[in-house]
């Protein structure tokens, strides 16, 4: 299991009180619930007062500005993301059934957070210390589904392909969905979809069947 990530460098707060125990989280908590549902230009600092009841002097303390605030409700998502991955994928089943919790997982997360990563994708491309910062957390989360595609190929469920772009190819799939899923769409038929759309591209006889079987199992 890799290490955790260090927390990214911002600002030192403002001079004033100690940090209350507990309200950082409760910030971002609040925060992510706005920047979920909303653009991200559309969302004030006022809103993130109203939705966590701190003052507002309280969250510049915290977050300088809206910016810090964003890459921090970022950053902690996606290592929130990580780790839930890394229990996911942390057990004695098949690696092809493995990838299939993955998807689960990653699209549940994500289902209440559709525009959750809207704006970071446009900032990958620009080399600023926070979208380098985002790139570092994101080659962690990729290395979880990776490790779990060689081990895969290892064990005959996948072919023997390039598992840095398979992992590429399927974060791509997961974001698509997502992004752009219909209202009534249901989150298990997306993951069947996105399981079964994968393995027939890199997936062996063997491990489509041992998917196959597991599906038949949940039904």
């Amino acid at each position: 299991m890799s290490a955790p990530l260090s927390h990214p460098t911002f600002p030192r707060r403002r001079r004033g009180r100690p940090p209350t125990p507990g309200l950082r989280d409760r910030i971002l908590r609040a925060a992510e619930t706005i920047f979920a549902r909303r653009d991200y230009h559309e969302v004030q600092m006022d809103d993130v007062v109203e939705e966590c009841g701190v003052g507002k002097g309280t969250l510049y303390r915290y977050f300088p500005s809206k910016q810090h605030l964003f890459f921090a409700v970022m950053f902690d998502g996606i290592q929130r993301l990580r780790t839930e991955l890394e229990t996911a994928v942390g057990t004695e089943e098949p690696p092809a059934q493995k990838v299939h919790r993955i998807v689960h997982r990653t699209l549940a997360f994500f289902w209440d957070r559709r525009f959750f990563f809207s704006l970071i994708h446009r900032s990958e491309h620009k080399m600023t210390g926070e979208a380098r910062e985002w790139l570092r957390y994101r080659s962690a989360l990729s290395r979880v589904i990776r490790d779990t595609l060689e081990a895969a190929v290892a064990a005959g469920h996948v072919r023997a392909v390039d598992t840095r772009i398979a992992t590429e190819i399927l974060l791509g799939m997961m974001r698509g969905v997502n992004r752009y899923r219909a209202d009534g769409d249901r989150l298990d038929d997306l993951v069947a979809a996105v399981v079964d759309v994968f393995m027939r591209g890199v997936g062996t006889r063997s491990g489509r069947r041992i998917v196959a079987l597991k599906r038949r199992a949940r039904a």
